[in-house]
Order: structure tokens, then sequence, then C-alpha cells
């Protein structure tokens, strides 16, 4: 099987959160965009834009796990970051503390990330409802302090029969001009708009496997969550679970997968290694 890398751009247009984990009552993000959810984003644009009764001939229009099925079989996904000044802000670990791109982490967080607070009332108390104060962290749709648009973007990698149908800028974007992705969307979080769609040669892939496969070095930074067996890095190590929609967009996100033990991107790798993309968007290693 032949696969081709493109390499996608979005301009973010309302705040993003991928959710992450909770400290307190805040509700933390990740800084970058897994794999998992560039699937469930792209799934659910493809469904809503007629894909499943247009290509896959399909009797039901919502047919979400046939849209599903489809894209985790012709489509992989590369994680996908912030961007500045055209290179990706991936986190990496380096001299004992997590950098994205050349930031401490704490600069990426003041630079990119806000909050969004909210809290219920209590209408016989005319106040605040006690208990329901919420504080949601995001990706903020401006860099600050400068105000430039915050763009995301990385690779995905389609076989031939996914750029039959996606596999040029003009088919991209007819069906994928604009994506949804992470939480908070009853807040209308998560618009992405497409800025750039371009083929792409990255280093060190090997296109011509089952799955896409890529060959790193040791000391290689790992940009993508990875299994960890039989794989020897430094960093953090984290349980990795996420939600499918499997029967309508009415039970959006009520299916659990189960909890995979990964090594979380950003660690450095102790020996050189050959990992491949999985269905599930999680790197397996190959040798």
């Amino acid at each position: 099987m032949t696969w081709q890398a493109f390499y996608a751009t979005y301009e973010l247009r309302s705040p993003l959160h991928i959710g992450y984990h909770k400290v307190g009552n805040a509700q933390r993000t990740r800084y970058y965009i897994p794999a998992r959810n560039l699937w469930g984003a792209v799934t659910e644009a493809l469904t809503r834009r007629g894909f499943a009764t247009d290509v896959l001939r399909s009797q039901r229009p919502d047919d979400y796990p046939a849209v599903g099925d489809w894209v985790k079989t012709h489509c992989a996904f590369g994680y996908w970051f912030v961007e500045e000044d055209g290179a990706p802000l991936a986190p990496r670990y380096q001299n004992g503390q997590l950098c994205y791109g050349p930031y401490p982490a704490a600069d990426f967080e003041r630079r990119y990330l806000n909050a969004h607070v909210t809290t219920a009332l209590d209408p016989s108390a005319t106040s605040a409802q006690d208990g329901s104060l919420h504080k949601v962290e995001f990706i903020a749709p401006h860099a600050s302090p400068v105000g430039t648009r915050t763009l995301v973007g990385g690779y995905v990698f389609l076989d031939e029969a996914a750029q039959a149908h996606l596999g040029t800028k003009q088919a991209w974007r007819s069906w994928l001009e604009t994506l949804q992705v992470g939480g908070e969307r009853r807040y209308g979080f998560g618009q992405l708009r497409l800025a750039e769609f371009r083929p792409g040669n990255p280093d060190g892939w090997d296109l011509n496997a089952a799955r896409p496969q890529i060959n790193l070095q040791a000391q290689a930074a790992l940009v993508a969550h990875v299994m960890v067996d039989r794989v020897k890095a430094r960093g953090q190590i984290e349980p990795l679970i996420g939600r499918e929609t499997r029967d309508g967009s009415h039970r959006f996100g009520m299916a659990l997968t189960s909890a995979q033990i990964c090594w979380a991107p950003g660690a450095v790798l102790k020996s050189a290694s050959v990992f491949e993309i999985s269905m599930s968007g999680i790197w397996m290693i190959i040798s």
C-alpha cells in the first residue's frame, strides 16, 4: 500500500479545549491536538456533509460508524501542534524541563493559553450556586501579547482510496474546510478554518508500509502518544482513554475506549526505534 503525506494548517477561530485532566475546579487542556481528536472531527465533518451517502453509498446519512471506520482505515493522522513562523511548537524535554518549540511550558502558557469561567446561579438567593464554579482552560485564538491569529497544523496521511476523495487542496477544502475539534462545543469552542493544505515529504517516514511508519534515532522526541511496551524513553507516562460516537449524534462521545498506557508527547527516546501509526492514532513500536 502506498500512502501520501499532506501538511494541513488551520486557523483557530474560537478557543480550543482538548480535555486533559482536572485540577480543583479547573479543567486543563492539552497543548496539542491528538490524532484521535482529529479522527473524530474529520468523521463528524464528513458525515454531516454527506460522505456516507455520496461516497460510501450508505442508506443512512448519519452513518457515523461507517464513516469513522473508513477514516480509520484510509487516513492516518500525525499530532497537530500550534504553529509559529511556519514551525510546529512540538513538545520536548530539554535540560530537565518540558518545552514547546523554543518556549518552556510556562512561557508557552503565557503566550497561548487562557481560561473561561462560568457558574450556575441560585435563583432563590440571586447569587452563584455553591460548588458550581467551572473553569475551562483553552488555547486562545490569538497569541498574547502580539494578538496574531493562532495556527495549528500537522501531517495527515492518505492511502489511494482516500487520495481519490481528499487528496487535493480543492477536494480537502470541499469536504473539510472547517472542523470543530475538542470539547466545550456548546460554547462554540474548537472552530478551525483551513489555511493551507499541501503535499508533504516528512523526514524518516516509510509510506509504502501497511500503515505509515517512522524511523527515529536515539535522543529524538516523541511527537505522539506511544505505547510503553518495549519502548525505552525519558518523560511522562499516562493512561490514555478516548470517547467515540457509535450510535448517531444524539449519543455523541458516549462510548469509552479501553485505557492504554503510553509515553506522552515530548518523551525522549533512549534508543533508535521504528514506529507505526495505529488505527487509533497511537504509535506502536515495530522494531
